[in-house]
Formats: structure tokens, sequence, C-alpha cells
């Protein structure tokens, strides 16, 4: 994963980040799908949410 500079702050954010629509409920989900998705992301070092 590649990372930048927030802002003018520290904090190093993944370029890619992970949409979490699929939490909100808003579609027909899966809420074991969507929670081994989210952990992958972490586990790949996704930070933006």
């Amino acid at each position: 994963m590649e990372y930048r500079k927030f802002g003018r702050t520290n904090w190093q954010v993944s370029e890619i980040g992970y949409g979490m629509w699929g939490l909100a409920g808003w579609k027909e989900t899966d809420e074991a799908e969507v929670s081994k998705a989210l952990d992958r992301a972490v586990e790949l070092g996704c930070n933006f949410f």
C-alpha cells in the first residue's frame, strides 16, 4: 500500500480508500461479507475510509 501525507498533518493516509456504504445497509448486504471485506482492506493497509 502506498501512503501520502494528509494535508499539513503528519498522518500517513493510504492512497486507496474503502467505501463503506455496505455498512449502512443501503442495499441487501450480507453483514458477514461486509465484515470480511473490511477486515481484508485493513489487513492490506487501508486506513482511508
